[in-house]
């Protein structure tokens, strides 16, 4: 008998302890089905939430289709409105703000709508700890830098493409040379047209990023503000012109 109870004892000292699943993560989710079923008045939106918008404006139904990523800050860019915050706003909450948006820009009729197509990953925590993810392997990352509103590095995302990663750094500013944009991938150098793929909506064009790359905007080699800047610049040719010219 006490043979057992010191067999029992053993064991009971080397067998693996698993450690257990927070239940505040469990239920992370409560409220709405993670799938094709979504609440669409529960579910919030976050990063790496994949919408997409369509715009059909005035009598000649200029007709725009977009597909955004909801980048690491909870924003994403709409070409020509802005960048918007959509972190923690339900689907008709989001949809509501950038019909808001869209009315400032738009002086004609238009039609709106916007869909999540691609919910974001739920990640799971195997340490028992909300702050303390398991993570496998490094982070990779993608430079953004040229004009672009906010020029940095960006974790690399999967099967997310040079759109993406432009909303992600805030779009482009005013004096960006988008059409002339390049993306940079080890030793070589790819061009793409900027302004077809983000203010036309064309997804063709629309290059896959890889880990590691660079994409870079230029900007305009003549860029003026307003009309102050444009005429100053043409009063001081005038006046190098007398100079010389004498």
């Amino acid at each position: 008998m006490k043979k057992y109870i010191i067999i029992g004892l053993i064991l009971t000292l080397v067998s693996p302890v698993f450690p257990q699943l927070d239940s505040s993560v469990a239920d992370m989710n409560d409220g709405y089905i993670v799938g094709d079923n979504i609440d669409e008045s529960v579910y919030k939106l976050a990063p790496g939430d994949m919408v997409e918008a369509n715009l059909i404006v005035g009598e000649n139904d200029l007709s725009l289709n977009y597909k955004f990523t909801v980048g690491p800050d909870g924003k994403i860019f709409f070409p020509k409105v802005g960048e918007m915050l959509l972190l923690g706003k339900t689907l008709p909450e989001a949809k509501k703000l950038i019909s808001d948006k869209i009315k400032g820009v738009y002086s004609e009729k238009y039609l709106f709508s916007f869909r999540l197509i691609q919910p974001r990953k739920v990640q799971i925590y195997l340490t028992g700890s909300e702050d303390k993810p398991l993570y496998v392997g490094e982070k990779k990352y993608v430079s953004v830098y040229g004009e672009v509103a906010k020029a940095g590095r960006f974790e690399y995302i999967p099967e997310r493409k040079y759109s993406d990663y432009i909303s992600y750094a805030g779009g482009p500013t005013p004096r960006a040379n988008i059409t002339f944009s390049t993306i940079t991938r080890k030793d070589k150098k790819y061009n793409i047209n900027g302004s077809e793929v983000i203010f036309n909506g064309n997804a063709k064009d629309d290059m896959a990023i890889e880990p590691g790359d660079v994409i870079n905007v230029p900007a305009q080699f003549f860029y003026f503000s307003d009309f102050g800047s444009f005429s100053s610049m043409i009063l001081t040719f005038v006046a190098l012109y007398n100079t010389f010219a004498r």
